[in-house]
């Protein structure tokens, strides 16, 4: 005899970091019908009240590095007021899937690994059909748990998904959720320090008619509420959009995009964070594809001004190349916004100058995000140590702070980078 399903409550915590993550999970929830709230502040409270009711409980997060410190807090917290056998903590997000053995040990009952639009709803599924019984679900793909011996088990990856099939906002009238419009999932270059390749593998697209229905229900939705509609993208390399091959723009296939696009009255916002580009992707060609776009800054990844320290990141691209997209970018009136890495392994003294020189040099002519090396769970270099700073060095990012040469949270990611070490 079939057992009915047992009634739950998702209860899904919302941060302002990760909260992007939220959109596509939740839409395939709705989907599934699926029971669930997004919830902020001290879950506690929101807790008790849906247990008091006799309801299962489902608390999920997205962690990643910069959120890790105030998990630990709430799992800690959870844990110490919570003694219930009908709660279950599930983490997901790149932290998770990078290092689930540390998400655990923090006191969450399971990680799903990877993607959660197919794996968070058949987890829950799973759950309640079978009454809740956590045996039932040890053997679906792409979870990570500790076995009562507290030894690490994870099940086998899941197949990518296609993105076309998978919606990514939610109207829910108590909690709308219209994030910028992921166009791409993944990436064909495999830079050391990144967890995009290594979490989601190859670049996998949107096609534009799924690109156009987002946007015509974003413009449908947004339409009473504001007279500007502004459409964001979310893309690793946005300029990498639809290539057959790596290295090589689609020239036709963003020109059909961005074209289509600007048929509407809205404002596009291409190649800006979160949709960033790389710098030998920015060519006498495409630079016209931002005649098609409202925003007049462009975010590169330049990350070095040293050559062999790009090459030891595995970039694929040079200081020349950086060069290149500053003059191509400065030439159409556009403003380049680069992106600059300290700190990362092998990283010498000498080497940390020439990017301190370059970045002084572009401050004339560009805006810089300055970052310091933090080694990211999953990546090539994630059991590495960060170069250190010489002190002459660390004065002269002060001064370039000072001047308003450098922005970025280059303190925050330094303070994280050596936590535990």
């Amino acid at each position: 005899m079939q057992q009915s399903p047992s009634k739950c409550m998702i209860l899904l915590y919302w941060d302002k970091t990760t909260w992007y993550a939220l959109g596509p999970l939740v839409s395939s929830l709705q989907q599934h019908r699926l029971p669930y709230e997004i919830i902020k502040g001290d879950p506690i409270t929101q807790i008790h009240t849906k247990l008091d009711l006799g309801l299962h409980v489902i608390y999920g997060e997205s962690a990643r590095i910069t959120t890790l410190s105030s998990l630990k807090d709430r799992l800690s917290h959870i844990n110490e007021k919570i003694s219930s056998s009908k709660l279950i903590t599930v983490i997901g997000g790149f932290h998770a899937s990078g290092d689930p053995q540390t998400i655990l040990e923090m006191g969450a009952n399971y990680v799903i690994k990877g993607e959660g639009e197919i794996a968070f709803p058949e987890f829950i599924r799973t759950l309640m059909n079978t009454g809740f019984q956590q045996k039932n679900i040890t053997s679906l793909p792409g979870i990570a748990f500790l076995n009562d011996g507290g030894e690490l088990v994870q099940t086998p990856s899941r197949d990518p998904i296609n993105l076309n099939d998978h919606c990514p906002y939610s109207d829910n009238t108590n909690f709308p959720l219209h994030p910028p419009i992921e166009l791409m999932r993944g990436c064909s270059f495999r830079c050391r320090f990144c967890q995009v390749p290594y979490v989601y593998g190859n670049p996998r697209f949107r096609s534009i008619d799924t690109i156009t229905k987002i946007v015509e229900h974003y413009i449908q939705h947004f339409k009473p509420l504001k007279k500007t509609i502004d459409i964001r993208f979310i893309a690793p390399n946005s300029l990498g959009y639809m290539e057959k091959k790596r290295g090589q723009p689609n020239y036709e296939a963003l020109t059909k995009l961005l074209k289509r696009l600007s048929q509407y009255n809205i404002r596009i916002f291409f190649g800006t964070f979160p949709s960033e580009v790389r710098p030998e992707y920015i060519t006498n060609k495409t630079i016209s594809l931002f005649d098609e776009v409202t925003n007049r800054q462009v975010s590169v990844g330049f990350q070095s001004g040293s050559d062999r320290v790009l090459y030891e990141m595995r970039r694929g691209h040079s200081v020349a190349d950086g060069l290149q997209a500053l003059d191509l970018l400065i030439s159409q009136g556009l403003t380049p916004v680069f992106d600059f890495l300290l700190g990362v392994p092998s990283e010498t003294i000498d080497e940390q100058w020439q990017t301190l020189t370059l970045i002084r040099d572009l401050g004339k002519k560009a805006r810089v995000r300055l970052h310091y090396f933090m080694p990211l769970p999953g990546t090539p270099w994630e059991n590495s140590s960060p170069a250190g700073l010489d002190p002459e060095v660390q004065s002269e990012i002060g001064r370039l702070a000072k001047a308003k040469i450098v922005m970025g949270m280059f303190a925050k990611q330094f303070e994280i980078a050596f936590k535990d070490r």
